[in-house]
């Protein structure tokens, strides 16, 4: 296994696992909010992008870190294309997440509150 694969596999493990300890966090929290804060996490630190290195053109890092160094050390019109990557990955990743709540909540059972004692 060469370094570049045994990297990405050591930072899909570390996301894997914050992202249980965020799951484990926000659980007890509403549908809504706790779908919005996984998703949101699981696009900003999911979604590859291309760094575009003449010397190695399939070198991929997440789309996050390429949008904020690039705006911060090359300016605002290199960071924008992975900033807007990733917004776009991040809205449908919404819309579907939002489809599946709205097409699961009318199978959901209510909760049946108990009988007042008289």
């Amino acid at each position: 296994m060469d370094k570049q694969m045994l990297a990405w596999a050591v930072y899909l493990a570390g996301g894997l696992l914050f992202g249980l300890v965020v799951w484990r966090v926000c659980r007890s929290w509403s549908r809504y909010v706790r779908h919005f804060l996984l998703v949101t996490y699981a696009v900003f630190v999911f979604t590859p992008f291309s760094l575009n290195l003449a010397d190695k053109p399939d070198a991929y890092a997440p789309a996050f870190f390429i949008a904020v160094l690039n705006t911060l050390f090359l300016g605002e019109d290199a960071g924008l294309d992975a900033a807007v990557t990733l917004a776009l990955i991040w809205i449908v990743a919404l819309v579907i997440s939002l489809i599946y709540l709205l097409a699961t909540t009318r199978w959901r059972k209510p909760k049946e509150e108990p009988a007042a004692a008289d």
